[in-house]
């Protein structure tokens, strides 16, 4: 075999090769890194454009994101976005009820203890001398907002809106509005409280009892500084509480002023929710009403203020979405009573000596010290009910 038949034939075997190679080029059968036909084309002398070099620092294009990105990216900027626009967070939205009810160091799943023992509670308890901390409130724990969100547009004030500046006329301006609604009733057979101007708002425990219980780690009027006001709350609850309320509630730091949140001052002996400075940053108080939040709010409600702006009709629709007939944290205690396979409020095998709060110390704890926090206690009729809908 001559010569000149050598290269005829590696030409002819170049150019199949180079046939195949557009062939799988245009049914995208290459791998990624390198084509073998490029490499054995250069080999062959032809020239190789190399891939232009993307400047340092410019974003990867990415034309067809997964439907999971695209998500996660609109979840995330909606808050952003609004807070960037010079706007504020709604008020409406669900924000107390998606994320998860946690204790402040531990998981979701633990238990109460009964408010009528000794002043402070057993040391034997787990995660409570950690999860202490001051300004702690009973809440839905979220994700922190970013560092450089400003509390202008995170809360509900205007830059019109002017608050008194000094802690004696503030606490006047909170104080000086006059009941125009009759004390609520209480239903003998459920224990839910009626309110003749909302219906819709049936709590089972009052103010008075949730702080004689133990709530908010005994911290609910300990002393905060507030970016929004620019003042120092303290003894507000001085102006804030009734007489004979502060008549019960003695000590103070006990139910109302400790220094720090001490979880084992709670009712159910674990910490739960968020700080007020959190609560702030979030845009969930109302500085217009309430500097301290979903609690004060219901403390002046049961004492028969009423408000024609709208800010009644949010916080009881957080209380709705929380723990009313279909909250979310009522329906997920009861579903734990049901896995657990408690039927009765009082079933439990525990040596407590408070035989009503033994059923407590089985299922969800934390859960439960949220409830109380936002008036809502298990009765035997909800867990009934709860049980009937398994079968």
């Amino acid at each position: 075999m001559g010569p000149g038949i050598d290269i005829d034939l590696e030409a002819a075997r170049l150019a199949n090769m180079q046939e195949k190679q557009k062939l799988l080029e245009s049914l995208n059968l290459l791998p990624s890194k390198g084509r073998t036909g490029q490499k054995r084309a250069a080999a062959a002398g032809e020239a190789r454009t190399p891939p232009a070099k993307r400047q340092k620092g410019a974003a990867s294009p990415n034309p067809n994101p997964s439907p999971g990105l695209l998500r996660t990216a609109s979840r995330a900027s909606a808050r952003i976005a609004a807070a960037a626009a010079g706007g504020r967070l709604s008020y409406h939205e669900d924000e107390d009820t998606n994320g998860a009810v946690a204790d402040r160091n531990t998981a979701v799943g633990d238990d109460d203890d009964h408010g009528n023992g000794s002043w402070r509670r057993s040391r034997s308890r787990r995660g409570t001398r950690s999860a202490r901390r001051s300004g702690h409130h009973g809440h839905p724990q979220r994700a922190p907002l970013a560092a450089n969100s400003s509390s202008s547009t995170l809360n509900p004030l205007s830059s019109s809106l002017s608050l008194p500046t000094t802690l004696p006329s503030l606490l006047q301006h909170y104080n000086s509005w006059t009941p125009s609604s009759p004390l609520p009733t209480q239903d003998p057979e459920t224990d839910n409280y009626h309110f003749v101007s909302h219906p819709a708002f049936q709590p089972n425990k009052s103010p008075l009892s949730i702080l004689l219980e133990g709530a908010f780690g005994g911290s609910f009027f300990s002393p905060w500084l507030s970016r929004t006001l620019g003042v120092t709350l303290v003894d507000d609850h001085l102006s804030t509480l009734p007489g004979p309320w502060l008549a019960q509630l003695q000590p103070a730091q006990k139910y109302l002023t400790s220094p720090s949140y001490d979880a084992e001052l709670n009712r159910h002996g674990r910490a739960c929710g968020q700080t007020l400075a959190q609560w702030e940053d979030a845009g969930w108080i109302n500085f217009r009403h309430d500097a301290r939040g979903w609690f004060e709010w219901y403390i002046r409600f049961w004492l028969g203020r009423r408000l024609n702006d709208g800010e009644d009709e949010r916080q009881i629709g957080r209380w709705l979405r929380c723990v009313g007939p279909r909250g979310r944290w009522k329906r997920m205690l009861l579903k734990k009573y049901v896995e657990m396979g408690v039927r009765s409020v009082f079933d439990d095998d525990d040596d407590d000596d408070d035989g009503g709060a033994q059923h407590e110390n089985r299922v969800s704890p934390v859960i439960h010290q949220t409830c109380l926090q936002w008036g809502y206690q298990v009765t035997q009729a909800d867990l009934d009910d709860a049980w009937g809908e398994t079968r």
